[in-house]
């Protein structure tokens, strides 16, 4: 898949990138379905929260799993590459799977609402019971991430939206019969739902993956550098520093909401930063899925410049979109008539929403520089930024709840950016300082 024969256009790259775009737009709708039905649906405000924290613990749970797409892309050079990910990939969705539902059959989902989170007392039961019907979530999205990033390796981008509206089928179908026959609570259908689509988009990535498998990946790689990183050794000190990113980061993610908790009007706030944060999602998703195309493409021939331009160009389209659509009137027919919040709540998305027209900016530059450290193999300094952006997120958040008389989601919005840009303000300095070789192809 590398053609480092080829040089790189920006032609060639947007092709390349629409259907990863395409596959994170799918994923990035999926949560304002979910919360446009909870908010149709019986005790709106408090199904919505429940949701908003079931879906944050989820994510902190599954982290461990999530850089499974980076490794698929950057490692599965031949079968004994991709075996050994495989085994790595069985341990980790069996373990936290174990973990997850250990929290969710135990008292301890409940203690960590109550005594960490703070969460209202009314938000814990539906909550806990949309978390346990969550339990296949991990496990389906780790060989889902692992199979797509095998099939971004070989150049099969174009299957991955396939997958992805599988996912989103299958999740519709679930929301659709609950919503008609409102035979579960909102956000318990949510978690259902969610089980439900990232099962058959799991199928549907193995029986696409089968054939690149056993047709197109070699029994091993004829590249000597490729052979020295075939030991669990090498696996271990790669996939490390990645899961430590994101399990830091989605680990920070409940930590706004336990600002949002303290904060002035806590529960309109926890009640409307998941379907604000949705809608971010649909933004950032665009950002997010550079970081695989550029990981793919940095061996090809002037990849770094072109790379760079396209970089530039996407982050600032996808704000200025993002800014337009927070200024106009559009924006309050996305949260009332799309989304379905109630007169009472759509006020509280006005100014988080503008205060967070900067972030699709900085996610296109993160994904960016975070390809460049995987592809030179300097891991580790990701998990230091984004150790940093969690702190920042967590003294923004928190002390903004006691210091500011603002409601808890826009003292989220001002954390979220301020955090954002302290995470790739490290990355560009990291990379500024001459500890990235990027090596260019030129053959």
């Amino acid at each position: 898949m590398h053609h480092s024969e080829h040089s790189l256009t920006q032609r060639g790259i947007f092709w390349f990138w629409v259907p990863l775009a395409a596959m994170w737009l799918l994923m990035a709708v999926e949560q304002p379905a979910m919360t446009a039905v909870i908010a149709r649906l019986d005790q709106a405000e408090i199904e919505l929260a429940a949701f908003g924290i079931m879906f944050a613990v989820a994510l902190a749970v599954e982290s461990p799993i999530l850089q499974l797409l980076a490794a698929g892309t950057a490692l599965s050079y031949d079968r004994r590459h991709y075996d050994r990910l495989m085994r790595f990939t069985h341990v980790l969705a069996l373990s936290l799977s174990g973990l997850h539902l250990l929290l969710a059959a135990t008292p301890l989902y409940a203690l960590i609402l109550q005594h960490v989170i703070r969460a209202p007392t009314e938000v814990i039961g539906p909550s806990r019971a949309a978390f346990l019907l969550a339990t296949p979530f991990t496990a389906a999205v780790a060989y889902r991430r692992l199979w797509q990033g095998v099939l971004i390796r070989f150049g099969h981008t174009k299957v991955i939206p396939v997958t992805m509206v599988v996912r989103f089928a299958a999740m519709g179908a679930v929301l659709l019969v609950g919503y008609r026959t409102r035979a579960l609570p909102g956000a318990a259908l949510a978690g259902l739902a969610l089980s439900v689509g990232v099962i058959a988009a799991a199928v549907a990535s193995w029986v696409f993956v089968r054939r690149v498998v056993s047709d197109e990946m070699p029994a091993q790689s004829p590249h000597r550098d490729h052979v020295a990183t075939g030991s669990w050794a090498h696996l271990l000190r790669f996939y490390l520093p990645l899961s430590l990113t994101s399990v830091v980061y989605l680990m920070a993610q409940p930590l706004v909401t336990v600002g949002i908790a303290r904060a002035p009007y806590p529960l309109q706030s926890l009640a409307v930063w998941p379907v604000i944060k949705a809608y971010l999602f649909l933004f950032a998703s665009l950002a997010l899925s550079l970081q695989e195309v550029a990981l793919a493409l940095l061996a090809r021939r002037n990849s770094a410049r072109e790379l760079r331009r396209f970089t530039i160009k996407l982050g600032l389209g996808l704000s200025a979109l993002f800014l337009a659509f927070a200024l106009t009137p559009a924006n309050q027919w996305w949260y009332t008539t799309v989304a379905g919040l109630t007169p009472r709540l759509a006020p509280f998305t006005q100014r988080p929403t503008l205060l967070l027209s900067l972030v699709p900016f900085l996610l296109t530059l993160k994904s960016w520089f975070r390809a460049r450290h995987i592809y030179s193999r300097d891991t580790m300094a990701i998990g230091k930024a984004v150790v940093l952006y969690s702190g920042i997120l967590f003294v923004a958040v928190v002390g903004g709840a006691y210091l500011l008389p603002v409601p808890g989601a826009v003292t989220g919005a001002i954390a979220v950016t301020l955090a954002a840009v302290a995470e790739i303000s490290y990355l560009q300095y990291n990379a500024r300082r001459g500890s990235l070789r990027l090596k260019e192809a030129v053959s």
